[in-house]
């Protein structure tokens, strides 16, 4: 399945009371789409919803390779959600 594809059920099982269980998932696999030489359209999507999701819930996970995407130079989506990501996980 696409990112683009998981995003929209993705946050429906997160608004209709299952944040935890789609913070979870996303945690699970945002290492391998993050380490895709290019992301995948729809990854920036998919870190926005690990950010609410995530601070929703308040359950820390780390998620391999998002400090990498987070420090990069530039302001493209990819690297915003990146960082607000590892912002919300900080908190």
């Amino acid at each position: 399945m696409l990112p683009t594809r998981a995003v929209s059920p993705l946050r429906d099982a997160a608004t209709a009371g299952a944040p935890l269980s789609t913070w979870r998932l996303l945690a699970a696999a945002l290492p391998a789409l993050l380490a895709a030489p290019t992301a995948p359209r729809g990854t920036p999507d998919l870190l926005s919803l690990a950010a609410e999701t995530a601070t929703r819930t308040g359950v820390r996970i780390e998620v391999p390779g998002l400090a990498e995407v987070a420090g990069r130079g530039g302001s493209s989506r990819l690297v915003r959600e990146a960082r607000r990501l590892a912002e919300a996980l900080a908190r």
